[in-house]
């Protein structure tokens, strides 16, 4: 699920990563056009869990 902050999309639940705050804003299951990819939630980081490979 996602959710946009300031005309930003992120994840939810949040990655610690992220600095932002969840607070009721409206959840969706598509990414809307012409809002920002949040790096911190849209990027695959070295050490994720969700690494191929990773163990």
């Amino acid at each position: 699920m996602f959710f946009i902050k300031n005309n930003t999309i992120h994840r939810y639940p949040l990655p610690r990563r992220c600095p932002a705050r969840y607070e009721g804003e409206q959840l969706r299951d598509t990414i809307l056009h012409g809002t920002e990819e949040c790096v911190y939630c849209m990027r695959r980081w070295p050490g994720d869990e969700s690494d191929i490979g990773v163990s």
